[in-house]
């Protein structure tokens, strides 16, 4: 990794989360406004919607790597729709229309979370 290539450790709510971060420079303790991004491993329908049985809020750590999870959401809208995983909330594309899927509890993986600056 270059100096612009790594992972940015943080904690929201007592939990610690990594993100891979690329072409940006971030200082230790730096305060810095961000955004999370991320990229997806495909699912099919049936894995997104039944695999949440307890209706969970969270991100857990997937053994793949330093900034892998596995995540379990509540769906908050659908255009660019969003889910809430409990400390972190994700845009997760454009891959339904249906309202009906609003408030239904999901299940997620995450290959890799990415952090990225917010653009001013």
């Amino acid at each position: 990794m270059d100096k612009y290539e790594g992972i940015v450790q943080f904690e929201i709510n007592g939990n610690d989360y990594k993100a891979f971060f690329y072409g940006e420079e971030y200082e230790p303790g730096q305060d810095v406004e961000v955004e999370l991004v991320h990229l997806k491993i495909q699912l099919h329908w049936n894995v997104i919607f039944n695999a949440n049985t307890d209706k969970e809020l969270r991100l857990e750590k997937s053994k793949n790597s330093e900034w892998s999870y596995y995540g379990y959401g509540k769906i908050k809208s659908i255009e660019h729709v969003t889910a809430d995983f409990g400390d972190i909330p994700l845009e997760l594309g454009n891959w339904t229309n249906d309202p009906k899927v609003v408030g239904e509890y999901i299940y997620w993986i995450i290959d890799r979370l990415d952090i990225i600056r917010k653009k001013e």
